[in-house]
């Protein structure tokens, strides 16, 4: 069920919320509502989720109270989490290019195994990691309600694609948690917002990326593959900035108070700053569990340069079985290692304007192996992106992108490149107040543009969802 669906907007979620706060038992109520949810997607694979919540419960209380024992459940604990990502979605992977080898020693090949994805699972199965290794470090106490582990685990904003929401981030609010108007409302206004993202600019942009992707790249003029490369930078961005912006704010429209996870990307001034303000949650997961036990920059720069290229590869096999992602991970990990070096500090004392043009057409370069299907296709695509001429271009992009496309494309580009702020400004801003609420700064006058503004955005985002076959968020199969 896609948060931009007419059916979650006109049934599941009015059913949430007046479930929610009419019912007693306010945690079992959200435990159900987030399982039924999965189920609508995923109905055999709940049974997964159920798994990983319970299996997850026991080895939390298990930890914490073992002595000698305790890095052994650990690895037990992580090494299940890991196993359960291993064989839902990269088993065929693995026997495809196991199969490859055997084919040159003349071996029988194995049967590759076809085995459904389960929506989400990279994202619950890290989270489920870090809760482990947070237990074992004595960061946070263990969940002893199972209820509540269950909620944390699928609670139904961020269960499909994010953020990595950790247990102690909100710890508090599972135990106790209110909801004010004003926290509410901000959240209501949070979900508008990414609902117009999605499907005012992602979803539209989608259509022209789609063809230019399908196109074969000796077909592509430079000026066409660049359009192409740019208009799915946008379309990712503002898709899952999108899902992000809906789940914070149907979060906080349940008492709950998620991390950001976006930050502007596309306004950076180097890579290692656009991996700040992209995905953060997963760079902070990444970080704190992978980057900084490895050594991080501790053991001089070999030795740093080495634990960034891991972390990257890892980074980029987490997004998907295939080589193409391994590639875009590497690429960002030689990024970052380069402008660790005399080459970094060089770019450091560029204009700023030429600094944040260098990382989004780094950014844009990676994309390319991100996006495409293969490997053969992704080198195809970068040789059109610098070599593929100009013949027919003008007409080629005209015939792709028709006024409404286009409009998408620039108003996503003034938005992403830093219009975004500006243009919210002018409505008034939130800022924190008390727990967390989100309290609007506004005069009556920009409260009552911003209300109008929202109302007409959401009902054109609703007839666009109505009109149009809707496009699934693209971290879903991540």
């Amino acid at each position: 069920m896609l948060f931009s669906s007419p059916v979650f907007v006109s049934f599941f979620l009015p059913l949430a919320i007046f479930s929610y706060f009419l019912l007693p038992f306010r945690s079992v109520t959200l435990l159900i509502l987030s399982l039924a949810f999965y189920a609508w997607g995923d109905p055999v694979m709940v049974w997964l989720l159920i798994f990983v919540i319970v299996f997850n419960y026991v080895f939390g209380l298990s930890i914490h109270q073992s002595g000698r024992y305790k890095r052994l459940l650990l690895g037990i604990g992580v090494a299940v989490n890991l196993l359960v990502l291993i064989i839902f979605k990269y088993a065929a992977f693995i026997v495809d290019n196991l199969d490859i080898l055997l084919r040159q020693v003349s071996l029988p090949e194995v049967p590759v195994p076809h085995i459904l994805l389960p929506l989400g699972v990279s994202f619950f199965t890290f989270q489920a990691i870090s809760y482990l290794v947070d237990i074992y470090r004595r960061d946070v106490q263990p969940e002893r309600n199972l209820i509540r582990m269950g909620v944390f685990k699928a609670f139904f904003p961020q269960l499909i694609a994010g953020p990595i929401v950790r247990y102690k981030e909100i710890a508090g609010d599972l135990r106790d948690r209110t909801v004010k108007l004003e926290s509410f409302s901000a959240g209501a206004e949070r979900f508008v917002i990414g609902l117009a993202k999605k499907l005012l600019i992602a979803d539209p942009l989608s259509i022209p990326v789609d063809v230019i992707f399908r196109t074969d790249a000796g077909d592509l003029s430079s000026p066409l593959a660049w359009m192409g490369i740019a208009s799915f930078g946008l379309q990712i961005y503002f898709d899952f900035s999108a899902y992000s912006d809906m789940a914070i704010g149907l979060a906080k429209m349940f008492g709950f108070h998620f991390p950001e996870n976006f930050d502007m990307p596309y306004t950076a001034s180097s890579v290692q700053d656009f991996w700040r303000r992209w995905h953060m949650t997963l760079s902070r997961w990444f970080r704190d569990y992978l980057y900084i036990p490895l050594g991080g920059n501790r053991y001089g720069q070999v030795r740093t340069t080495i634990n960034l290229w891991i972390v990257f590869a890892t980074t980029g096999i987490w997004h998907g079985a295939n080589w193409t992602f391994l590639i875009w991970g590497l690429w960002h990990g030689a990024l970052l290692t380069l402008e660790r070096t005399k080459v970094g500090r060089s770019i450091e004392r560029w204009p700023l304007v030429v600094r944040r043009s260098y990382t989004i057409v780094a950014v844009l370069i990676g994309w390319v192996w991100f996006r495409s299907q293969n490997v053969d296709h992704a080198t195809g695509y970068l040789y059109a992106l610098f070599f593929g001429g100009f013949d027919g271009a003008p007409a080629d992009i005209l015939r792709l992108y028709n006024p409404f496309l286009l409009s998408a494309f620039c108003i996503g580009a003034a938005l992403a490149i830093g219009a975004y702020p500006k243009v919210t400004g002018i409505f008034g801003c939130r800022v924190a107040s008390g727990e967390a609420s989100d309290v609007l700064v506004a005069s009556s006058l920009q409260e009552a543009t911003r209300n109008l503004a929202l109302v007409v955005v959401g009902a054109i985002a609703l007839s666009a969802a109505a009109a149009s076959t809707l496009q699934a968020f693209l971290y879903f199969r991540f």
